[in-house]
């Protein structure tokens, strides 16, 4: 086998915790920020064997081996080093490359891409540079706040509003034009010509763990929508494994001892420069296991920080569990309501940031007393549903003890017995089923949330690939609402579908790890006959744009009310004019 790209070793090692494989063959001990054991690879009597999660490196003080994740396992198994990586590869899910010519032609591809990722973020800040103090983008940076440091720390940047800029310059430092698009930065038209993803946009790079730039976002210098839109997942730039600020925040994780975990790119930044220096954010999505198994090399306690509705969800709380699961303590801040951390920090300041974040709830407390809100817990139907949500948490705790206590105070607190508990805990364990929530049961799967418009616009495309082009003319991926159709709607955008007949069978083969399958098949197989083609297609063009529009404006109100109640001056006045506008722009 020939050499393992160090991309490869690296993406195994960001799935590994070798506090996590090192204990399933020797018991490791606490001891202090570090684990401490009796050395496997020689004979002693007190441990001299440290396990250090920080830096993901084993020592021995007593024979002096040692080395990361790869080193112990080599050494543990009395196998070579190709075989290690394997072992960790098909344990992590890491595919290994086959070499090929082909595929050493898409290691050499992967190299230039992260080389035309720096290229791009140094263009990107350049042309903010550039831009006239007086400019939109300029303007926007002030009315953030962002300080000089925060610019060059964050290497923010600008996409003029030109359709070539970077595309030209591409071109210019003799990028190809099939490399370029590969690198997700530029587009093709209809015609066959290049044209730039971001315009008039804020860029915000994208950087991994090592601080090397994996994509952009990108967010407009006004209210329209899209807010916001993100390079597409590349060679480079797989978005769940990955968390913003990570590269910024780790120094500042560990000497805090935990992370705090926003959604959005402008609550890190505005964080970091009000000197909470541990915020990281998902980038806009729910947190992948990956991305928890990443943080968890750098902590094993999360503050999540949401804003009074959003926490509220129950599909927000479960996702939450996922760090139960990866064996984490997670705590649950909320803000204020119509406040992110972004607007919260900027109101209130640092320290009263913090202090929300010290009141932070346990998923324990925070979810029970959510459910209690939400249920009569003084019916017997109300707290069978609170413990059937309960135990949904309860179940995923390591901890015996903690589970334990979780349960007695889960039956002190609906009194109800604890072998009750115990009973529907055990039922669970063996597959049986038991009193389940309505939140907690799974819709049916003809059961399928998509606007009438959205879904029929979708439909006209999958039948007939000249529909593409004119929706494409007049809507982005970003103007849909519902995340599945986004997606299929992207990948049609990006196909060569001009002229030719869309397969949805091979179509639902390139989406499976994005759209169920059924989602297509229900669109493709539904029994309701459109007739006037060229009428519905301008019909839900309109219609969904006005659905944008009307919500924007349903958000302001709901955001000027709250602003309102509580005596906000400068937020009210800033979304009277933001409501002005878009209302303007309705009747245009």
């Amino acid at each position: 086998m020939a050499k393992i790209p160090e991309h490869i070793l690296n993406e195994i090692q960001d799935q590994c915790d070798i506090v996590e494989i090192i204990s399933s063959y020797i018991p490791l001990r606490p001891a202090g920020r570090n684990f401490k054991a009796l050395c496997p690879f020689h004979h002693e009597k007190t441990p001299s064997f440290i396990v250090s999660p920080d830096k993901q490196i084993y020592h021995c003080f007593g024979c002096n081996s040692g080395g990361n994740v790869f080193n112990f396992i080599k050494e543990y198994e009395k196998i070579d080093f190709i075989e290690a990586v394997k072992m960790l590869a098909e344990k992590t899910g890491v595919i290994l490359p086959v070499y090929t010519k082909e595929k050493k032609e898409n290691d050499s591809l992967l190299s230039t891409i992260y080389a035309i990722n720096d290229i791009a973020a140094n263009f990107y800040s350049s042309a903010l540079r550039n831009a006239h103090r007086s400019s939109r983008v300029w303007r926007y940076i002030e009315k953030r706040g962002f300080e000089e440091r925060t610019i060059e720390g964050f290497k923010l940047g600008y996409a003029d509003p030109s359709w070539r800029s970077l595309s030209d310059y591409l071109s210019r430092r003799s990028v190809t034009e099939e490399v370029a698009l590969k690198s997700g930065l530029v587009l093709k038209g209809k015609e066959g010509s290049l044209y730039d993803l971001f315009r008039d946009r804020l860029i915000l790079p994208i950087c991994d763990a090592r601080g090397r730039t994996l994509g952009f976002g990108a967010r407009v210098l006004d209210d329209s929508l899209p807010k916001y839109i993100n390079s597409p997942e590349t060679l480079v730039y797989k978005k769940g494994r990955h968390l913003y600020g990570l590269n910024f925040a780790k120094p500042h994780i560990k000497e805090k001892g935990f992370a705090i975990i926003s959604e959005g790119y402008l609550d890190t930044i505005t964080s970091y420069q009000y000197g909470i220096g541990n915020t990281i954010s998902s980038l806009g999505t729910a947190l992948t296991v990956e991305q928890i198994r990443l943080l968890r090399r750098y902590t094993h306690n999360v503050v999540m920080v949401y804003d009074a509705d959003q926490a509220g969800e129950m599909a927000t709380l479960r996702g939450v569990d996922l760090f139960l699961e990866e064996g984490m303590n997670v705590k649950i801040a909320t803000l204020d309501k119509g406040h992110d951390p972004d607007s919260f920090i900027r109101k209130f300041g640092p320290r009263g940031f913090n202090e929300a974040v010290k009141k932070a709830k346990g998923l324990f407390d925070y979810k029970l007393a959510v459910l209690n809100e939400k249920f009569d817990n003084n019916e017997p139907e109300g707290k069978a549903e609170i413990v059937g949500e309960m135990l949904f948490t309860i179940r995923k705790v390591r901890n015996a003890v903690i589970r334990s206590e979780y349960i007695r105070r889960l039956s002190q607190g609906l009194s109800v017995k604890e072998d009750a508990i115990w009973d529907e805990l055990k039922k669970i364990k063996r597959g049986i089923k038991i009193y389940k929530p309505r939140t907690a049961q799974q819709a049916p799967r003809s059961a399928i949330n998509i606007s009438p418009a959205e879904r029929i616009l979708l439909r006209l495309m999958l039948e007939d690939a000249n529909v593409v082009s004119i929706v494409r003319d007049s809507l982005g991926p970003f103007d849909f609402r519902s995340p599945d159709v986004r997606h299929v709607v992207e990948m049609l955008f990006s196909m060569d579908t001009e002229g030719n007949s869309v397969d949805a069978t091979k179509l639902i083969n390139h989406l499976e790890d994005k759209v169920p399958s059924h989602i297509i098949s229900f669109i493709v197989n539904e029994d309701v006959e459109i007739k006037d083609r060229k009428r519905n297609i301008s019909d839900c063009i309109k219609t969904i744009k006005k659905e944008q529009r009307d919500n924007r404006l349903k958000d302001i109100e709901d955001r000027l009310r709250i602003a309102q109640r509580n005596g906000y001056e400068d937020e009210t006045r800033n979304l009277l004019e933001e409501f002005n506008r878009v209302i303007k722009r309705k009747g245009s």
